[in-house]
């Protein structure tokens, strides 16, 4: 995941090719943004590749020129970039908040400004709950209610991080703090540990010799925008990114204690606490003790879990949602590791919208100790993606035969595939003649989502029930803080699945992880298999599988459950059978 700064410099380019769009200019609003992707997939951050290389080595980044170059340079040195100011002039500060609303976009947004002289989101929630805006030319009162939710949505994206935004920014917190001489351990808690999909703020244990240079590094890092509290054993910050960060500096002794009760949610403690009180035992986030105050466990979970009757639960199970009923009877899944990925089924290159030729992604996937991957680029209808066509597809399956002479010796397969498009009648997008002369077969919705439920239900069991169909991807087509999941029967769709044989996938990308905890756990109820796939769009993305595995452990799955935990050649014999 990008660094803060390379996030930062993102969303200011996207935000000037928003403008720029709105004023009509040519070609540069798509420079802005294939360059804001590209930072967007930067495994490191750019501050670092500037004072490695300078100028030249940003312009060795896809669709960086020297113009965008120079413009990140003056960013990392001075903060700002006089051409964001710029262009931020040219329309009023309401609608730059406006516009980006998902239900809106900046045209629309200007159109409120200039006839209902809405100046400011508080505005236009007020004109749309007092049915102001259905009065205009092209929207509605459909439009009014689809505005509100895109302002809940805004008000989520202020409150809420994203874990693959937040889960970087911890470790390097918790990184920069074990290189202090008095720290032991640093770690992690709350809803982060728990490698839940949004998290309202970080929160860090630490064990130190002493809790005074502790405090003062972390009120003092360079990333802090405001100190809300500085104590001798905890601090409380908010982030130049937005996230209020929290550090506490504990005993050695009470650590274990401290990890479990910061971690597990409010309901998982509650119950946990419960069975100390039937033991004659209290549970704080100091250790476990007896009624007379007796110390009996604290330094490890384990420890605490063990005196409890329990074996340890992983943090990614403690929402209370029968993960300590089933500790009871010895029954808690065996969860699927983060290494047990061997191959990833959703990977997009630069014949649709990817960044890299499939050689690369090839390389750079092998290079993360994957076996396999199969190339996934969108269909034809996905015309704005520059989706291939049976022709351009056919070549494709031609080229990834000749890669696969250099690669199959060394281990390695590239798997011939395609994200087709399902359309508005359940057919498929690309022809049966040419699917069939593929391995994989990923289908997926791209459009009309505000369908009604028994539309788009039907529509998706229709795709799965085409032979040539083998994985459903991002099922429910949510983009978390942005896009409402659609209406769908999703147990029709696993009763389907199941019939047909088909799989659904874990979508890992960080604004979608899709499906999500509970209808994971719902479809293995089912006894339905998974693929566990980036939907990586450059090789930077392939390094995002992490936060597919959290959530297939978050629904309970095992390695058992996931098909791309099978090695090369018994991936090849399944792909075989089908």
């Amino acid at each position: 995941m990008p660094s803060a700064k390379t996030q930062e410099i993102a969303n200011i380019f996207y935000e000037i090719a928003d403008i720029l769009e709105l004023k009509q200019v040519a070609w540069k609003p798509a420079a802005y943004r294939k360059a804001a992707r590209t930072l967007e997939t930067l495994s490191e951050g750019i501050e670092d590749i500037v004072n490695r290389g300078g100028i030249k080595a940003l312009m060795e980044l896809p669709g960086i020129g020297e113009a965008l170059a120079l413009k990140i340079e003056e960013y990392i040195k001075t903060g700002n970039i006089k051409e964001y100011e710029r262009v931020k002039r040219l329309i009023p500060s309401g609608v730059e908040e406006m516009m980006h609303i998902a239900s809106l976009g900046p045209k629309k947004a200007m159109r409120l400004y200039q006839e209902l002289h809405i100046k400011s989101v508080a505005q236009l929630e007020q004109a749309a709950r007092t049915g102001r805006i259905r009065k205009l030319k092209g929207f509605g009162p459909k439009s009014e209610q689809d505005i509100l939710r895109g302002l809940s949505f805004l008000q989520l994206r202020k409150e809420r991080a994203l874990l693959g935004t937040a889960l970087p920014i911890a470790r390097d917190i918790v990184n920069r703090l074990q290189k202090l001489k008095v720290v032991k351990a640093a770690e992690p808690a709350g809803s982060l540990r728990r490698m839940k999909e949004t998290v309202g703020d970080i929160d860090i244990l630490v064990i130190a010799s002493d809790a005074k240079p502790v405090m003062n590094f972390f009120t003092t890092m360079p990333d802090v925008a405001t100190v809300l509290a500085k104590g001798p054993t905890k601090s409380m910050v908010i982030l130049k990114q937005g996230i209020q960060t929290d550090v506490r500096v504990l005993e050695e002794k009470s650590f274990g204690a401290a990890l479990q009760y910061f971690t597990g949610n409010k309901d998982h403690n509650i119950a946990l606490r419960t069975i100390a009180i039937k033991k004659g035992l209290k549970l704080s986030e100091y250790g476990l003790f007896k009624r007379s105050g007796g110390y009996v466990a604290g330094r490890t979970e384990q420890d605490v879990y063990k005196a409890l009757g329990l074996p340890y639960i992983e943090p990614e199970l403690r929402e209370n949602m029968g993960e300590i009923e089933a500790a009871r009877r010895h029954a808690l899944p065996k969860l699927i590791g983060y290494d047990d990925i061997k191959g990833d089924l959703h990977v997009h290159t630069n014949a649709s919208e990817g960044s890299a030729k499939i050689e690369e992604m090839a390389r750079v996937a092998r290079a993360l100790g994957r076996q396999y991957i199969a190339i996934c680029d969108h269909s034809k209808t996905q015309k704005i993606s520059h989706g291939l066509d049976e022709k351009r597809l056919l070549k494709q399956i031609a080229e990834i035969d000749r890669l696969n002479k250099r690669f199959e010796p060394l281990g390695f397969r590239i798997f011939k595939g395609i994200e087709c498009d399902i359309l508005p009648n359940g057919r498929l997008d690309l022809a049966d003649s040419v699917l069939k002369q593929l391995d994989i077969v990923v289908a997926s919705v791209h459009s009309r989502f505000k369908s009604p439920k028994d539309e788009m239900t039907k529509r998706i069991c229709a795709a799965l029930e085409n032979e040539h169909v083998d994985i459903l991807a991002h099922p429910t087509g949510r983009l978390i803080n942005e896009r409402a999941p659609y209406a769908v029967d999703l147990e029709k769709v696993f009763e389907v699945a199941k019939a047909h044989g088909k799989i659904m996938e874990i979508n890992s990308f960080p604004n979608r992880l899709d499906l999500n905890d509970v209808n994971i756990k719902a479809a293995k109820e089912f006894g339905l298999k998974f693929s566990i796939d980036t939907d990586s769009h450059s090789p930077d993305h392939l390094r995002m599988m992490e936060f597919g595995i959290a959530q297939a452990r978050r629904g309970w799955l095992e390695a058992k459950d996931v098909i791309n935990t099978l090695p090369l050649k018994r991936f090849e014999k399944f792909v075989e059978s089908r």
